[in-house]
């Protein structure tokens, strides 16, 4: 309304037709500038903020996926803890089902391990020490002159004639005794300076010992 006025005032004042159409023409020019930058800056604020918010948002998806994916990783290494550990539970269990059944003789066993020969006037007592000797260096199964032993042998009895008894058998010398298991193992566990074969040896006249390491040794099921 002030720039109307104005130019009343310079018409009426004797300005000139042109020069009153070159002041409307800057006044509109102006306006028009002012309207557009203004424009242009709501423009320019409102995709900003859009921008924004939509960045935004794709970082929260992205965190939120990442948390689920943290989620599910954790929830997969635990269930392949308790998989592993049910597996290794398992697993203990069937050995020391296996373990239990050549201790018992319920199965037929084979491989690998040594044949002991001892002639001589043995007690009891040295055949005990023998047995005990191959089971604590890791025989899986130990038999004497083809008696296997098993967690119901009571052990060596010695009747009045001076006779050993197993199983209610007689034994007889040579006794022979046949072991499976690591047979290098075995075979050092016997040998061992001031072991059960050396002391056998020194304590014993005319014990003949001989020692045989076997690629596979084989004992039937006792029952």
């Amino acid at each position: 309304m002030k720039h109307l006025e104005k130019i009343r005032e310079m018409k009426f004042s004797g300005i000139g037709r042109q020069q009153v159409s070159i002041l409307l023409t800057s006044v509109l020019l102006g306006f028009l500038i002012v309207t557009q930058a203004r424009s242009f800056t709501d423009v320019t604020a409102l995709v900003g903020r859009d921008s924004s918010a939509d960045v935004f948002r794709e970082i929260k998806i992205l965190k939120t996926t990442n948390e689920k994916l943290s989620n599910e990783i954790k929830d997969l290494e635990d269930q392949l803890a308790k998989t592993s550990d049910s597996g290794k539970a398992l697993q203990g269990i069937a050995d020391e089902i296996k373990k239990y059944k050549l201790l018992a003789g319920r199965v037929d066993v084979k491989g690998p391990g040594i044949e002991l020969t001892v002639n001589g006037d043995l007690k009891a007592l040295w055949l005990t020490d023998i047995v005990n000797e191959l089971f604590n260096a890791g025989a899986e199964a130990v038999s004497v002159n083809g008696i296997r032993l098993t967690d119901k042998t009571v052990g060596f009895d010695t009747i009045p004639s001076g006779q050993i008894l197993l199983n209610s058998i007689i034994l007889k010398k040579p006794f022979v005794f046949m072991a499976i298991g690591d047979k290098q193992v075995l075979r050092d566990a016997l040998n061992q300076p001031q072991g059960i074969l050396q002391r056998l040896d020194q304590s014993l006249g005319g014990v003949t010992i001989d020692l045989k390491q076997k690629d596979e040794v084989r004992m039937e099921k006792v029952f």
